[in-house]
């Protein structure tokens, strides 16, 4: 009777534990997901977003790229539900752009909210018809799709396409969520921290395209159990020394947030910098999917290859002469120095002999 209390026991640890396990990230198959990568096929996301039937709901950081500010405004015009929601702060200010084209969209009759609740609402995401879900880094302005490094995911799956709908309608209504019942969706200020620690402590070769390097994100310490197997890009830094010792590949275009160790994928918003983590507005997911997995690993492989090549082809070579070819040159001046005096030197002229 005791042998069995103890079994039943030991499966209840054992499932508590796997469930806390599965806790930070959500298995999607592959026929699920699609990945945009810009500049290269960005545009997919206007083709997803055009064939939305009933509502389509967006929170951005910024909003000014025409043709999808002409597709969101097309969409209200023929009675597809339209809601957007709009950092209140921008660094730098909102730009002129942004005011004409939330005009454009109120009088095609979207609607439209600036958020205030956060340091800044830095989110890219989109849902589709409460079915798909765009989601990751890519900016809805001109460089965000024409011109800078970043990834999306595009996600069919209801459940979780549900999921986003119900905060960027809470976030359109300035009103706040306290937690995330779902497994796998990151939420700043909510759970980034905690999702995103669960993933760097998974062992593995960690690849990692991240726009920011902060060591004040506190994750620094997690990447270093990395640093024999790690593959790092990133654009800025507080701390130069750090990612030297990272060996990360600085990139000038990259606005990618995206990790992957072993199977597992994380695609966002969320920068790893202390702000982003606790004061701001950002969304992602982690994902388990090895096909997934190894396409966004080809990815960041590429970039760090391609910059990591540049680099060195655009590092003056020094070439330093060895000490006996240093001594050959000098005798070889010397040589040339005295032909010189000596072709140079006037000739004394011979006196004629008196008769």
């Amino acid at each position: 009777m005791r042998l069995v209390l103890i079994l039943v026991l030991a499966i209840i640890v054992a499932l508590s534990i796997n469930s806390y396990a599965q806790n930070w990230y959500v298995a999607i198959s592959s026929n699920q997901v699609s990945i945009v990568v810009s500049p290269t096929n960005s545009t997919y996301i206007l083709n997803v977003i055009g064939e939305a039937r009933c509502c389509v709901y967006a929170e951005v950081y910024e909003l000014t790229y025409q043709p999808l500010i002409n597709e969101l405004a097309n969409l209200a015009q023929r009675g597809v539900e339209v809601y957007v929601v709009l950092s209140g702060n921008v660094y730098g200010g909102i730009p002129k752009e942004e005011y004409s084209a939330v005009n454009e969209l109120i009088s095609s009759g979207a609607h439209v909210s600036f958020n205030y609740g956060y340091d800044y609402v830095h989110s890219k995401v989109f849902v589709v018809d409460n079915e798909t879900v765009i989601i990751g880094s890519i900016n809805p302005t001109y460089y965000g799709f024409e011109r800078d490094l970043g990834i999306d995911l595009v996600i069919e799956n209801s459940s979780i396409a549900q999921v986003f709908a119900e905060i960027i309608l809470t976030d359109y209504h300035n009103e706040s969520i306290t937690q995330i019942n779902y497994p796998g969706i990151v939420v700043s200020p909510i759970n980034s921290a905690e999702y995103l620690e669960d993933l760097l402590s998974q062992p593995g070769t960690l690849y990692m395209a991240m726009e920011e390097l902060y060591p004040s994100s506190g994750m620094y310490g997690l990447i270093l159990t990395h640093s024999d197997r790690l593959i790092l890009v990133g654009q800025h830094t507080e701390n130069e020394e750090a990612v030297s010792e990272l060996n990360a590949v600085m990139i000038k275009d990259l606005t990618a947030k995206a990790i992957v160790i072993g199977d597992y994928v994380y695609v966002g918003s969320v920068n790893l910098d202390y702000n982003s983590l606790n004061h701001n507005r950002e969304l992602g997911i982690i994902i388990e999917n090895p096909q997934i997995a190894q396409e966004i690993t080809t990815i960041i492989q590429q970039w760090y290859n391609e910059n990591n090549t540049q680099n060195q082809q655009t590092t003056p070579q020094v070439n330093y002469a060895t000490p006996t070819q240093t001594l050959l040159l000098l005798i070889l001046i010397i040589i040339i120095i005295y032909m010189l005096r000596y072709t140079l030197r006037p000739r004394r002229r011979r006196r004629m002999p008196r008769l």
